[in-house]
């Protein structure tokens, strides 16, 4: 008995020395390594988040991506990271905030896009100078984006810049020839600049797509059209 009882002790002591392995500590290196391969999901679940309406959610994981520090080495990504988050406060109403991160993504990126919304946040901030540059800016990345000239165009003949728009409202009618705000504007614009014969034009098409426009209608007899 004493001897299988010895046995049975034996058993269980090399049962025992193979049943708590020893795990290896994780270094710095291997955490700093391990931390960046979980940092890579956050930009695309960031878009997603913001894509669903959801921008608390897409500031958090815009935030943990730039935190991370994952993506210092990729320049073209961290503009894109400060780019989304401050789309992601502009959701919000924030342009203040937004802004903030617009001009970090500008020290990376040079996208007209991006200085065309934060052109529309300095707008709503009724900061029309620091707009314009932005405008300025984008149409120079992209002289044949409509959309930046029509912005451009709006907003120098708000301030009365009528020559200055004029070039702008052409361009973007172009890409928009039914838009009714352009063809007054580039009429209006024609007229104030001496330009009769356009002004004449754009009113006679503004006439046509809104018959008895008071504007069209007055501005024929301005000019003799």
């Amino acid at each position: 008995m004493l001897k299988r009882f010895l046995v049975v002790l034996g058993l269980l002591a090399i049962v025992s020395s193979y049943a708590a392995p020893a795990y290896a500590v994780e270094g710095v290196s291997e955490r700093q390594a391990r931390k960046k391969l979980e940092a890579q999901k956050y930009p695309q679940q960031a878009s997603e988040a913001l894509q669903n309406n959801n921008p608390d959610l897409a500031i958090e994981l815009f935030t943990k991506a730039i935190e991370s520090k994952a993506f210092n080495d990729q320049p073209q990504t961290i503009g894109e990271l400060y780019y989304g988050r401050g789309n992601a406060y502009r959701m919000k109403k924030d342009c203040a905030a937004a802004i903030v991160d617009y001009n970090k993504a500008v020290e990376t990126l040079t996208d007209g896009d991006l200085y065309f919304t934060r052109a529309a946040c300095y707008l709503e901030l009724k900061e029309d100078d620091k707009a314009l540059a932005d405008l300025d800016a984008a149409v120079k990345v992209d002289p044949d984006a409509a959309m930046f000239r029509n912005a451009r165009c709006i907003l120098l003949f708000n301030r009365k810049d009528f020559a200055g728009a004029l070039p702008d409202c052409e361009k973007a009618s172009a890409a928009s020839p039914n838009d009714k705000n352009l063809l007054t504007a580039i009429s209006q614009a024609a007229e104030q600049t001496g330009n009769k014969a356009r002004a004449a034009d754009a009113y006679r098409k503004l006439l046509a797509l809104d018959p008895g426009n008071p504007i069209a209608t007055e501005g024929l007899k301005r000019v003799g059209g």
